[in-house]
Order: structure tokens, then C-alpha cells, then sequence
């Protein structure tokens, strides 16, 4: 009986795992959320409210304007920035992660502006918490 339980969280995690419902675009070099991306937020957070067995991992992404140490710390502060508007809406700190990607995961080149504006975020990757 323990398997099959253990099988169905399983297969349960694997549906979540790696959902990316969130994206959240930044200006260059800033990691003020625009008020144009708080209503993004606040679905998240009601999906997260509503599905209260899953996590969050926020990952933050840069461009390449500037260095690679400057983006890493850039990229940190987008996703904490996600992460404390999330808390201060009521989400329970310890569902939320956050992961610095600096510039090392560009959806599209950095060669022009329109590609650039498309690496400037905050995804989220969920995942089922087993307690």
C-alpha cells in the first residue's frame, strides 16, 4: 500500500514539476516590479492560495548588459523582490525559493533590444511539497 502511495505522489510531482506558470519582465538593469506585471502577480498568488500543496521556485534572469557578477546580484534581487511581494500578500515564506541565473539562460540572443527585454525576468518552476 506504501508503494502505490508513494507511486501516485510520484506521478503527482512529475505533472507539477517544472510548471512555469509565471513571467515576470523587468527594465534594464532594475529589479522594480512595473505595475503593469501586478496583476501577473496576483493570479500567481491566487493560484498559489489555491493550491496550497505546492512550492515555488522563483528564478531571476538578466540580460548581458554588464558583468556577470552584476547580473547575478541583479538576477537575486529580481526573484527576492517576487518572492517578498508574494509574502507580504500572504504566502507562507518556506513554499517560496529563489534561484540567481544571471545571463546564463537566455530564452533568445542578446544581439537586440526586443531579445534582451525577453531575458530580463522572474519565471516560476512549481513543485509538489511532501510533508
Amino acid at each position: 500500500m506504501k508503494k502505490i502511495i508513494l507511486l501516485i505522489l510520484i506521478f503527482i510531482n512529475t505533472l507539477f514539476a517544472d510548471t512555469e506558470v509565471l513571467n515576470i519582465t523587468f527594465e534594464t538593469k532594475s529589479y522594480q516590479v512595473e505595475e503593469t506585471q501586478i496583476v501577473k502577480l496576483d493570479e500567481f498568488v491566487d493560484f498559489l492560495f489555491t493550491n496550497p500543496q505546492l512550492s515555488v521556485i522563483l528564478e531571476g534572469h538578466t540580460d548581458s548588459v554588464g558583468t556577470k557578477k552584476d547580473n547575478l546580484l541583479l538576477s537575486k534581487n529580481r526573484a527576492e523582490t517576487v518572492k517578498n511581494y508574494f509574502i507580504a500578500q500572504g504566502i507562507i515564506e518556506s513554499r517560496i525559493k529563489i534561484l540567481a541565473c544571471g545571463e546564463t539562460k537566455p530564452l533568445a540572443p542578446n544581439n537586440i533590444k526586443a531579445h534582451r527585454q525577453i531575458n530580463r525576468r522572474v519565471v516560476s518552476k512549481t513543485f509538489v511539497t511532501f510533508e
